[in-house]
């Protein structure tokens, strides 16, 4: 993204804008406003930036809080990180990907693997690569918007590879409500996932070194010299308003004008800061969610040959087994990395069990996968992070169902309800970040000839 030359220096008369939470796409947003300009706040409930991009302690060592990974063509990432002095410090491998269907093991990092898929037939496997290599053709997803993803699975590969593949996969990864899917979700991911084959057609993934959490803390250094200010531990309790505008934030710091308000929290966090005059403005969230149960442990030994392990066996009721040294330097996080995540329903019961119960219960299913794996003699240390609310489901009706991101008059809004057609990474949450600062720096060009005296920084 080309930056605008300033419209103020910083001082009394720049807009003051504030954004609300700390992620990657918030500090994104933050840290390209402030090169424009303006005095920025960032308000950050947590000790630590990031949020679920962030790291947290394993037995003393940080490691990615969920699993993260960087493709060699994410250019938003890599130039971003680039820009922040970071760009040698990426770490790229080839990463297979395997699958656990019925009872057995198979990888299918290639696309000579994919054709000899277990349980199809040699028409299936040719409509299936045919299908990866259909998904590459051109950019118009507007035809596939409404249609719903079974149907055009089914047209495309058939209904035996669709009973076999398709369905356990995202019976998985959306914990059985996959009926109002539209086509675009795996339009996209096969893409982006396409496009990380190299010249032998295996995919090749990365890490920064320290995880997303290095980019994050680089964001807000920079944000910080460029004068704008970080306020962590400072939940907002409330977006202000004045005769439909947004007019600041009351924290726990008190009431603080601003001339824009930026909520990077996902809709249905945002919908309790306002009042009645904004919600009507921003109207009904028409997303739903995801939350995330996620094991991740740190073994003496590695467990599986592949960065991913996908589950078409739903005897084992996980959305897949994630060993991230295969990219990630083992010697960084003290071992072998693998997470074990289910993504669930916000209204799941799995949100509720203890921490023990989960480790229990997701140990056991990695060992009926794994045979050889001994929790008590593999496991150096283990812990359970989840979210009642991970990520939005774009359903039927797609780019429709995206929030208006400048919603009312001083408010503007994006997050990774904002990604689609892309799924939700860090390079998606950075083109949001981008759209946002590219549509909003017009609005401030005259921003303190529009607004009450009252709503202006006194000088």
């Amino acid at each position: 993204m080309s930056v605008a030359a300033p419209l103020r220096s910083h001082g009394p008369e720049a807009p003051r804008v504030a954004v609300v939470g700390a992620g990657l796409l918030g500090l994104t947003a933050a840290y390209r406003l402030a090169q424009a300009g303006m005095g920025v706040t960032v308000y950050e409930r947590d000790s630590q930036l990031g949020g679920l991009a962030g790291t947290t302690p394993l037995d003393g060592i940080p490691i990615d809080r969920f699993y993260h990974v960087t493709l060699p063509t994410d250019e938003r990432v890599l130039e971003l990180a680039a820009e922040l002095g970071l760009g040698d410090r990426f770490r790229f491998r080839r990463s297979g990907v395997g699958f656990y269907h019925q009872g057995r093991l198979a990888s299918m990092s290639t696309p000579a693997e994919l054709l000899r898929f277990p349980g199809l037939g040699p028409v299936d496997r040719m409509r299936l690569v045919a299908f990866v290599a259909r998904c590459q053709v051109g950019d118009d997803y507007s035809r596939l918007e409404e249609t719903p993803i079974e149907d055009w699975l089914v047209r495309i590969c058939g209904r035996r590879t669709w009973e076999v593949l398709w369905r356990p996969l995202l019976d998985s990864k959306f914990d059985g409500r996959y009926q109002d899917l539209p086509a675009t979700y795996l339009w996209a991911r096969s893409r982006r996932m396409s496009r990380s084959r190299d010249k032998s057609s295996q995919e090749m993934m990365g890490s920064l070194d320290g995880g997303y959490q290095t980019l994050v803390d680089a964001l807000g250094a920079a944000i910080e010299g460029l004068g704008g200010t970080i306020l962590r531990n400072t939940p907002v309790k409330a977006i202000v308003s004045s005769a439909g505008r947004a007019v600041g934030t009351l924290s726990t710091r008190g009431y603080e004008t601003h001339d824009q308000v930026i909520s990077t929290l996902l809709p249905v966090a945002t919908a309790p800061l306002l009042g009645r005059d904004l919600a009507s403005a921003v109207g009904p969230d028409r997303n739903r969610y995801l939350g995330i149960v996620c094991l991740v442990m740190r073994l003496r030994r590695s467990l599986s040959p592949w960065y991913t392990l996908n589950i078409t066996d739903r005897r084992v009721p996980l959305t897949g087994v994630i060993e991230t040294t295969h990219v990630v330097d083992p010697e960084r996080v003290g071992g072998t990395l693998v997470y074990a995540p289910k993504y669930v329903n916000p209204d799941s019961a799995e949100l509720e069990l203890t921490s023990e119960e989960l480790k229990e219960a997701y140990m056991g299913h990695v060992r009926t996968m794994f045979p050889g794996f001994s929790p008590q003699d593999d496991v150096l240390a283990s812990q359970v992070a989840r979210a009642r609310v991970a990520e939005p489901v774009h359903t039927l009706g797609g780019e429709g169902r995206v929030p208006d991101m400048f919603p009312a008059p001083g408010l503007a809004m994006a997050s990774s309800a904002h990604v689609y057609p892309e799924i939700v990474n860090g390079q998606a949450a950075i083109g949001v970040a981008e759209k946002l600062v590219d549509g909003l720096l017009p609005r401030l060009q005259d921003v303190s000839t529009e607004l009450p005296l009252a709503t202006r920084r006194a000088s």
